[in-house]
């Protein structure tokens, strides 16, 4: 009894050492009522400070890949179909103008790769030369463009022989790059080849709720040794065609925290679902492989010289906190649930800390200058959307202090707009959008955004 009464102190010594340990490795962080009460600093002159929206989202008339799936029954909230969206398409000065009377100087948009290739091979001339409009009306407002060449949406061409899964995807995905350097580039420096590469992914491949609607780990894999081929292919060619071109990819990062600091297995289980979802695809760009390992998934670790290097800045996509408890049956043997704290209207827990604990990780695990390329808050009152700009920028404030290289932020979202599977319901925008009549017209929170506008 003695010897096993020790045995078990032992292993209780050592479970809380190692507790101990991650908790001192990532250490909670709570800021002040009186922290986020005072007006945030001045940023620095010269720090980008925009909007961000896709293509799909608010311009409309699109068929692609999304279009197809939303006439299918419940992949989207109430039936809703992208449609007309917010008419961006035949509303772009319109739009840079609103831009403009926020005081923004950046704008991060994506070009509709259905629209200016509607057939393998054929480029849609017109399409081309709306976006080189768009580009021109941005230059004559001087506000700086950087421009996403994958945000989720695939011509339905490529989506039928396997989407970004598909072998020849990589060379269908580097010559549409080609393309857009060729057209686009000279008023274009900051290029971001693919928005969130994991949620596509993970929603298109794992849970199945977004186009193409698999369930599968064995295809979750490959999507992802597609889109990192699609990124290395796609960063030489604009490179080739401008080699001050600055190319990057903006990554959904989730602040991923044991459900119990006390239990080691969270522990292990939120440190595997950040490896996994925040950082497997640019420690694939660091290392120059191909690498993916994680509990359920096929592994991968395949060399790509191609991709180290490939990436001259790290694209956080910030909204929210997520608590994780080891579940063994579960996929990947984690469960999730939103953090506590107060929620914006789709459950997604306000949490600004969360943005300065990644930004610091992003920032020591890469070395690369950063960029917040989207944040914002689903706030159809537009009563919490000033105080959640103000605390967002104070965490982008501590990073700067910090010497954190943070070069710019990007709200999302400009306009309202159709958010995928949860249809139009969900207001993220700085200006409110009218769906029947389609006006604009400033958000609850607008007037805090152009107020914290840098000098």
């Amino acid at each position: 009894m003695k010897k096993l009464a020790m045995l078990v102190a032992v292993g209780a010594a050592l479970w809380l050492a190692a507790c101990a340990y991650f908790a001192a490795t990532q250490p909670a962080l709570s800021f002040s009522a009186e922290e986020l009460a005072r007006p945030p600093a001045p940023l620095p002159k010269g720090f980008l400070w925009g909007t961000a929206t896709s293509a799909h989202q608010i311009e409309g008339g699109n068929h692609n890949d999304w279009t197809r799936f939303e006439q299918e029954p419940g992949h989207v909230a109430r039936g809703e179909k992208s449609g007309r969206a917010v008419d961006h398409w035949n509303r772009m000065a319109q739009d840079v103008a609103l831009m403009s009377a926020l005081r923004a100087n950046a704008y991060r948009f994506s070009v509709e790769w259905s629209r200016v290739e509607p057939a393998d091979g054929t480029w849609d001339e017109p399409a081309w030369e709306r976006y080189g409009d768009l580009l021109r009306a941005l230059e004559e407002a001087r506000i700086t463009p950087m421009v996403t060449l994958l945000h989720f949406t695939l011509p339905r061409w490529i989506a039928d022989r396997g989407g970004v899964a598909a072998p020849d995807f990589p060379a269908r995905f580097a010559r549409f790059a080609a393309e857009a350097a060729r057209r686009l580039g000279p008023r274009v420096d900051l290029w971001c080849v693919l928005n969130e590469p994991n949620v596509q992914m993970y929603l298109g491949y794992v849970v199945g709720t977004w186009p193409p609607g698999r369930q599968s780990p064995a295809e979750a894999v490959k999507a992802f040794e597609g889109l990192l081929r699609s990124h290395a292919l796609a960063a030489r060619v604009l490179r080739a065609g401008d080699p001050g071109a600055q190319v990057g990819v903006a990554i959904n990062l989730v602040d991923f925290e044991p459900a119990s600091r006390w239990s080691l297995p969270d522990w292990l289980a939120s440190r595997l679902s950040a490896d996994a979802f925040d950082w497997a695809f640019y420690d694939s760009i660091r290392s120059g492989r191909i690498r993916f390992k994680t509990p359920g998934f096929p592994s991968i670790d395949d060399p790509l010289p191609a991709l180290q290097d490939s990436a001259d800045w790290f694209g956080v996509n910030y909204y929210t906190r997520h608590l994780i408890r080891f579940a063994p049956r579960a996929v990947g043997f984690v469960s999730v649930r939103p953090g506590p704290g107060a929620q914006n209207d789709l459950g997604w827990e306000i949490r600004p800390e969360g943005l300065l604990r990644l930004l610091r990780a992003a920032s020591s695990r890469y070395r690369l200058p950063l960029y917040v390329t989207e944040n914002g808050i689903a706030d159809a009152a537009g009563n919490r959307r000033g105080a959640y700009v103000r605390s967002h920028v104070y965490a982008l404030e501590r990073a700067l202090a910090e010497g954190i290289p943070v070069r710019g932020y990007f709200h999302w979202s400009l306009l309202d707009n159709f958010e995928w599977a949860e249809g139009f319901a969900p207001r993220f925008g700085l200006y409110r959008v009218d769906y029947s009549t389609l006006d604009r017209s400033p958000a609850g929170g607008a007037e805090t955004f152009t107020a914290l506008a840098p000098p």
